[in-house]
Formats: structure tokens, sequence, C-alpha cells
């Protein structure tokens, strides 16, 4: 569902230094990244093991090795700091600072207490204030009323016991219960209301004087840890490390990687047999670009855009693939064929996809039948995608995908005689799996590389053509007359694009934007002027050309605005290529003295570089060139096609796409088919000579009745 930035050309681009240095460091970038990518264990295998896999087979020391073991050394080293116990910090002053505070806490509470002009209510409130903590107001109410006697028991034994506590140990722990030890120590006070207040007190003036000391704990452990020597382990050669079927723990793969098995030296031969195979692809895939798709060299976005597709492909099937042989049937190498033939051209795509196949195939273990099944899925994918103009023909594509999947692997069965039905159907399973999972992948990714990478897709385009875009509905309530001329060119040219193998849709809605311009002004051009009247008639040959042809520019602008893709603005600047506006320069020549400066009333161009934008130009032209004339006879209109097609040609504005002489032909035939159809002959029905009644009227065909009716 995309199309290609700029039109297919095979004729060979310039290349300039730079441009080559791009395409040179571009082929060796892909060279190399193959060969790091086809040669690195990106997946553990052989004795590469993680913690917790099961051993595939027996493996023994090859050689009697010493190593230090860094696992028995650091759980050594946690023992003897786990061994270290926390240590604390005792504060000795905390005891007698309290109780201080507590008695002259008590000789405040006495002297408010013994103050015989307040109230009941003031000396609560003034004892409550004098605290550091809240207390009961049944509490306070004790405090006050007590008798003196009560009051100096209480007075004399709570600081006392507050200081045989604190003088122990009082972690924080110890300190949530103290109330209940000082109530233990308090029967010196005989009332239990009493008691039960002092402890109270007691808990709440006690601080803890015993705390731990993390600093010094953590020295300590740091100490204990730095004093254990590494641990050093012995392996003696053939002793086994692991048998088949044990579960690989951390020691034994710490013995492994002592011993180089799990972590193996280079293997060059595969390295070198690697960077062979990435070079004979890299140097095919450029042979390719450069024999038959030569334009595609000076667009480097898209060649970055396959090669990172190779990158992800190759890269993928090496994390997924090595020891998981069914996953090959799974892997949706045909995803890469949908997504190259959507986004850029179907014969590239089964090139490249082809090549990646077999890469894919090399990696799962140089398997003949999945290198076919690679082919199949590219063939059948590049061609089934091709122009596609609906999300469900994926689908439709990569179910034909899996059907081909399933022959190859079925013809492979039948060869072999082996009639093993329970995995036929699994293998039927797998390549559905593969279907699904290919189309999936290119409708999900292929709108956002589209994006990323600028090229314009298929549903971009089919969500421009909707009548209800802004810029269209703009154009249709603005520019009425604008609106319906580029509904004309556009029925014109997608015949046309059909006839000679463009992209119709691409051509379509090319001419629904390529006259937006005209939104700037709308009254100054012939199709939006109702009135009869001319404006151009009060204005200058140069000041009506300069607004003319302002409308490109325009129209660029407003492109930019409504962020129109790329490859619909080529429809905007091109579609006027470099012509003159002959009509007031005809005028301009007429009413001047001198020569006149043609540049003036020239369009900006550039001429059309594509088949779609040069089959606009001739549709725009012809559409409003048969529209003007008076004759619509088929001799006529006929004439004035070939004419029009005839002029551009004499002035060059086909000199920059690749349309041919037989392509010029097709199109003229597209055109004189389509205009007939429009101004075909119509019949002359009498007068009526009495009027209609209403179901006469219902019965007429829709275009007559107001003939007749005016007739009568």
């Amino acid at each position: 569902m995309a199309l290609m930035d700029s039109p297919p050309n095979h004729s060979r681009p310039d290349f300039n230094k730079h441009r080559m240095a791009r395409l040179v460091l571009l082929t060796a970038t892909l060279a190399i990244g193959l060969t790091f990518l086809l040669s690195a264990p990106l997946r553990l295998s052989g004795y590469q093991l993680h913690e917790g896999d099961v051993a595939q087979t027996n493996i023994r020391a090859p050689k009697r090795i010493q190593f230090e073991s860094a696992i028995a050394t650091r759980a050594e080293r946690d023992r003897a700091a786990n061994s270290v116990q926390e240590q604390y910090t005792s504060d000795s002053g905390v005891a007698p600072q309290q109780r201080n505070k507590l008695g002259v806490l008590l000789q405040t509470i006495g002297g408010i207490r013994n103050t015989p002009s307040m109230a009941l209510d003031v000396k609560k409130s003034a004892i409550q204030k004098a605290l550091e903590f809240d207390l009961t107001d049944a509490e306070l109410s004790l405090m006050t009323t007590m008798d003196d006697a009560r009051w100096q028991v209480l007075a004399l034994n709570t600081p006392r016991v507050l200081f045989e506590l604190l003088s122990e140990r009082v972690t924080a722990e110890r300190l949530r219960g103290l109330k209940g030890e000082a109530l233990a120590r308090l029967v010196a006070i005989p009332a239990d209301q009493d008691r039960e207040l002092a402890a109270e007190l007691v808990a709440r003036m006690a601080r803890v004087n015993y705390s731990p000391n993390p600093a010094e704990t953590d020295r300590l452990r740091r100490e204990a840890r730095d004093s254990v020597a590494p641990v050093t382990k012995t392996v003696e050669e053939g002793e086994a490390i692991l048998r088949e079927g044990d579960v690989a723990r951390d020691t034994d793969l710490e013995k492994l990687e002592a011993l180089g098995l799990r972590n193996p030296a280079a293997d060059w031969p595969n390295i070198v047999a690697s960077a062979l195979l990435a070079l004979v692809v890299t140097f095919l895939l450029a042979g390719y670009v450069w024999i038959f798709e030569p334009s595609l060299m000076v667009h480097e976005k898209r060649l970055l855009l396959v090669v990172l597709v190779a990158f992800a492909t190759v890269l993928a099937a090496k994390v997924v693939l090595p020891g998981r042989p069914h996953w090959a049937y799974i892997f949706p190498i045909s995803a890469v064929a949908m997504l190259l033939a959507t986004l850029l051209d179907a014969q590239l795509s089964l090139a490249v996809t082809v090549l990646l196949a077999l890469l894919v195939a090399s990696i799962a273990g140089n398997s003949l039948e999945l290198a076919i099944i690679g082919v199949a899925g590219a063939v059948i994918g590049s061609m089934g995608v091709r122009r596609s103009e609906r999300l469900h023909s994926y689908f439709v594509v990569g179910g034909l995908v899996a059907l081909a999947s399933f022959a190859v692997i079925l013809s492979y069965r039948l060869t072999s005689k082996t009639e093993d039905w329970a995995e036929l159907l699994k293998m039927a399973g797998y390549c559905t799996v593969n279907g699904l999972l290919s189309a999936s992948l290119t409708v999900g990714f292929f709108s956002l590389l589209g994006r990323v990478f600028g090229i314009t897709t298929t549903l971009q385009l089919l969500e421009l053509s909707d009548p209800t875009q802004p810029l269209l509905r703009r154009l249709l309530n603005e520019a009425p007359g604008t609106y319906h001329h580029s509904i004309m060119v556009g029925n014109l040219a997608e015949r046309a694009a059909e006839r000679v193998g463009a992209d119709a849709l691409l051509v379509r809605v090319g001419a629904y934007y390529h006259d937006v311009g005209k939104l700037a002004r709308p009254y100054f051009f012939i199709e939006n002027q109702f009135d009869g009247k001319n404006v151009h008639d009060t204005l200058d040959p140069k000041t009506s050309a300069r607004i003319v042809t302002s409308h490109v520019r325009d129209g660029v602008d407003l492109a930019s605005k409504y962020r129109l893709p790329p490859r619909i603005r080529e429809f905007i600047t091109e579609h006027h290529g470099t012509r003159l506006v002959s009509y007031f320069y005809s005028r301009a020549t007429q009413e001047g003295d001198g020569p006149v400066d043609a540049s003036l009333y020239a369009y900006p161009g550039p001429r059309p570089r594509s088949k779609e934008a040069a089959i606009v130009m001739l549709a725009d032209s012809v559409e409003a060139v048969v529209r003007s004339a008076k004759d619509h006879s088929p001799e006529n209109v006929a004439n004035l096609v070939r004419k029009v097609v005839a002029e551009r040609v004499a002035e060059g504005q086909l000199d920059e796409c690749d349309l041919t002489m037989r392509d010029l032909d097709e199109i003229e035939k597209a055109f004189i088919t389509i205009l007939m159809g429009m101004y075909h002959p119509r019949i002359e029905y009498p007068p009526a000579t009495l009027p209609l009644s209403e179901p006469e009227r219902e019965a007429l065909p829709e275009g007559i009745v107001g003939d007749v009716q005016q007739s009568a």
C-alpha cells in the first residue's frame, strides 16, 4: 500500500563523488554488518548454558585447573560479615537529664496546684501548657484535685523510677513497653490511680539511651569481609562438571568459564565463511540494483531502508532460529517481501527477499527445504501485494504464503516416505502462523516505515481521496468550478494511467489537489466566475499573468500547511511545467510597443518528471480546452485532444518523463473515449402542448422535465 517517492526510471543517474562515497559506505556497511550478524554467537548453544538450564550432554574437564572462585569467596565473606553483631551506642547522660526535667516539671505543677486564686479549669489548662505532651482530662483533674500528701508521694517516686529505668539500656523497642515496667516499680505509691498517672509520666519522659550505630557496624563488617582470603578451587582432569539431565548451577557455570568451555575462542573458519557469504549476497544485491534499478542509487533513504530491513531480518533469524528447528517454519520471511513491495518496488522486493531467504536458511542449518519455502514466500509476497489498495488483501496473500509453504513441506515429506500425520498437522499450523504473522507485521509496519522514510503509502492516498478531506471540502465550497474541473481531470488521468501502466490511484489523487492553489484567489479563474464578469478585463496582462501563475506557489504553501505528502506536491508544481500563460502573453504582445519578456508570463516549473505528473498535465490541458470549445462533435473532440498532446510534446514539456510515443497514443485514446462519453449528443424532445401533471412529471426521465415544462 505504498508508492515510490519518485517514478521508476531505468536510465542511469548522474553521480558525483559525494554520492559515490555514500553508496560505497552503505555497501560496505551492509557487507560488514551481515558478516558480524552471521558469525556472532547471538544465541547460546552447546556448552553455553544459563543457570537453571538442563545439560543436554555429559561435560567433563579437559584439563586440571586451579582458579579463584568468586562465588565461594563471596559466600565466605558474606558469612564473615554476617557474624559481626550489630553495634550500639550508649548515652549515659539521658537518665539524669530526663530526671531533672521531670523534677522541674513536677515543681511547676505543684506551684500551680498551690495557687488558691486559680479556678480548677484554669489550673488544668496551666498544667497542660507546662507539659511537653498531652494528658487526658481525667489525668489533669487527678493532678489538680489529689491532696498534698498523695501528691508528695507521686512527686518523690516518679523521678526516682524514671532515673532507675534510664540507668539501664533502653532501646526503641523497650521504650514502647516501658509504662508497664514503671507500674511494677512504683509500688511506693499506694493508690492505683496515682500509680497509673505516675507510670504515664515516666513513659512520656523516658528516652532511648541505647541506639544502633550503623557506621560502626558497617566498618566492622567490612573489616571482617576483607579479612577473608580468596577461595581457590581445583578441577581435576576428567572431572564431571555436568551430567546429561543435570540442572546447571552458578558454581557449574563458573567452572565452565574457568575451563574456557562456556566462552570459546573466536571461530575463525566460521567468521571467514560468514564474510564470504555476506560479500556474495551484498555484491549480488548491488549488481541487481546497478543493472535493473539504477534510479534507486540516487535515493539513499530507500537504500538505507533496504539495508535496515536486511539487518533486522538476519538479526531476528540469529536470535530465534538456532536450536529451535520448528521455529524456522514460522519465521515470517514473506513479511520482508510484502513490506518492500509495498514501500518500494515488487521486483526489488523479490530480489532482496530471495537473498535474505538463503541467509535465513543458512542460519537455520543450511536447509534446502527452508530455502525453497523462503523463495516461495518471496515470490508470492512480492507479487501479491503489488499496488494493493485494501488491507484484507495482505491477509489473503498471507494465506497463499501459508499454502505454498505447506505444499513445499508436503512434497518433502512425501518424497522421504514419512507419513507422520500428526507431524504434518503440526507443520500446517506452523505455516498458518507464518502467513498470519507475515501479514500482521506488514500491516503493522508499512505505514510507520513509510512515514519515517518519507514514502507515500496507498493508505495515505485513499485517505486523501476522501471528499470529506478538509482541503477538498474547501475547494468544493470556495472554488466549486475548480473542484469539478479537478474531479474531471482525475477521471481522465486515472483512465489514461491504467492504459499505460502508471499508478492510477496516485494520478487520481494528484489531480484532485493539483489546483488547490486557486483557493487563494478563486475569483481570478474563469471556472469560478459565475456572474459573467471577468476580473482580468480590468488588469494589465503582466498582473493577470502573475496572479494566475501564483496559484502554483500558493498550492505549495497550502500543501505544506495541510501536510500533503511530497509525491502529491509534485503534481502542484509540475502540472503546468514551464509553459507560458499564452492568453496574457499574447495580449501583452499585442498591446505593448516593444519586445515582451516571456519569463514574466511563464510558470515556475519544473516540467513533469514522472509518467503520473505528465498524464495530469495533459488531462488538465485537454479538459480545459474541450470544455471551452463550442463544437463537441466526436471529430472535433478527437482533434482537440491530439492537438493538445502534440503541443506539449513540441513545447518540450514531456522531455523529462519516460512516456513513450505508444504511451501518448494510448493516453489520447483514453481521453477521447472519456470526453466523448461526457459530450455525447442528446435527444431533442418535442415541446409539450399542455402543462405536466404531477404523475406525468414523475414518470418522465430526470433531465427532461425542465425542457418539456419550458416548452409548455
